[in-house]
């Protein structure tokens, strides 16, 4: 640091949520001296509060276990310590229909009254064969669109669009391209999804202390107010406190227009519709009756993640009840409370509660037409040495897999670029 209070380091990187946390781990452990702004509130959607003894995630969240997220925290050193979801899911068409066995692998789909025998068939053979699709031949059509191809009668498609809408958290299956949805699909499949043990914190807290470790400087409570070019083709990232010059800039504040007001020059990206849900989290004393229902008609989940995974205390159970597509609070929060009560719940059962209006679930879904590898890369700031990360960035994943691989991509790049160039800063702290 110089005399004025200024810091010179190799790499900055602005946000602490997943994505600027994975790419501070990164280039830390390569040598490099790194700063880590916005560190108000690490991680970002992916904390967790805890509430007389039950941990709340910011909404339903779960791990792709063979996701590339998944890859990104093995290779830091972060277990994914947790568990399956329940396997009893339930299904239901319309405000009063009965809750029925939800088709979600061959034995299930034998037993289902939602669908008749010609779907169970097509459907039957799709989850045979999903395995071994090329998903990435898929972006030029919407995953509603690619449902409407597989010629499924309406029960069917009813069915398929809620797997989906589960697979990606998106509600308008119209609005993401097929590349990405099916290649959710796949995930769960092929390794299905973990609940962690202690919430997602415990993912936040890790990657903290793998970076604290590795020798990243976290700055608490500085807040990046813009990024400017330096001399020498550094880059200077102004705070309420000081200047912080580096060779490399990882941005990762959050969404697209975060990004957009910290660059010198404004992007011109191509991006998708954000994703949105409505989500009511409730402490319970005990498990519900129906411990997972999705509505075939409307996007809505209901899913008991405590049981399975610790987040409860011994007994009771830490249930998540979500709209994907946020509307009005209003009308939300009584259709998510219908659908506690549809399974079970009751105010007498309540320990804890909150409901979160309006969460941003994705900060752009994929385009049809472009797919995963339309979204913007991490170098399309077109400045040389400023990276991008975040759950709309690169061509890998949706959700915290984008986060975390594109984080992880970034981290590389910046300390690659640090590194390969030779720039005097002043108050560097050494490789």
């Amino acid at each position: 640091m110089s005399d004025d209070g200024n810091l010179g380091v190799e790499v900055a990187i602005v946000g602490a949520g997943l994505a600027g946390l994975a790419a501070a781990t990164v280039a830390a452990r390569q040598g490099i001296s790194v700063a880590l702004l916005d560190v108000r509130s690490a991680g970002g959607r992916a904390r967790s509060d805890q509430r007389d003894d039950y941990v709340l995630n910011q909404g339903p969240h779960a791990v792709y276990r063979t996701g590339a997220g998944s890859g990104v925290l093995s290779r830091v050193g972060i277990a994914l310590q947790g568990a399956p979801p329940h396997p009893a899911v339930a299904g239901y068409r319309g405000a009063t229909g009965d809750l029925a066995v939800l088709p979600t692998s061959a034995a299930s789909l034998l037993r289902s009254p939602l669908v008749g025998i010609g779907d169970k068939v097509r459907l039957g053979r799709l989850l045979t064969t999903l395995p071994k699709v090329d998903a990435s031949s898929l972006a030029s059509q919407s995953a509603a669109g690619w449902i409407d191809s597989l010629g499924l009668k309406p029960n069917g498609v009813a069915v398929l669009t809620t797997l989906m809408r589960v697979a990606t958290y998106a509600g308008d299956l119209r609005l993401i391209s097929a590349d990405a949805a099916v290649g959710q699909l796949q995930l769960v499949l092929e390794g299905n999804v973990v609940y962690l043990d202690g919430g997602w914190q415990t993912l936040v807290d890790g990657l903290v202390a793998a970076s604290s470790t590795a020798g990243t400087r976290l700055m608490v409570g500085e807040r990046a107010l813009a990024v400017a070019a330096g001399e020498g083709g550094t880059w200077e990232v102004t705070t309420p406190a000081r200047t912080v010059r580096a060779a490399s800039l990882v941005i990762a504040p959050g969404g697209p227009d975060a990004a957009r007001a910290l660059l010198p020059r404004t992007p011109t990206w191509e991006l998708g519709s954000p994703a949105t849900a409505a989500c009511l989290d409730l402490g319970l004393r005990s498990p519900p009756v129906t411990k997972v229902a999705f509505g075939l008609d409307e996007p809505l989940y209901l899913s008991t993640h405590s049981p399975s995974a610790r987040l409860a205390p011994a007994g009771g159970a830490l249930v998540h009840v979500m709209r994907y597509g946020a509307r009005t609070s209003a009308e939300d929060r009584a259709q998510l409370w219908a659908l506690a009560e549809r399974c079970g719940v009751t105010e007498g059962d309540v320990v804890v509660q909150r409901f979160l209006h309006e969460m941003t679930v994705c900060h752009a879904l994929p385009r049809p037409g472009a797919g995963l590898a339309g979204r913007p890369g991490i170098d399309a700031t077109d400045l040389p040495g400023v990276f991008l990360a975040g759950d709309w960035v690169g061509p890998v994943g949706l959700l915290a897999d984008a986060a975390l691989s594109s984080g992880e991509a970034a981290g590389h790049a910046a300390a690659d670029r640090a590194k390969s160039v030779a720039l005097p800063i002043d108050g560097m702290v050494g490789r």
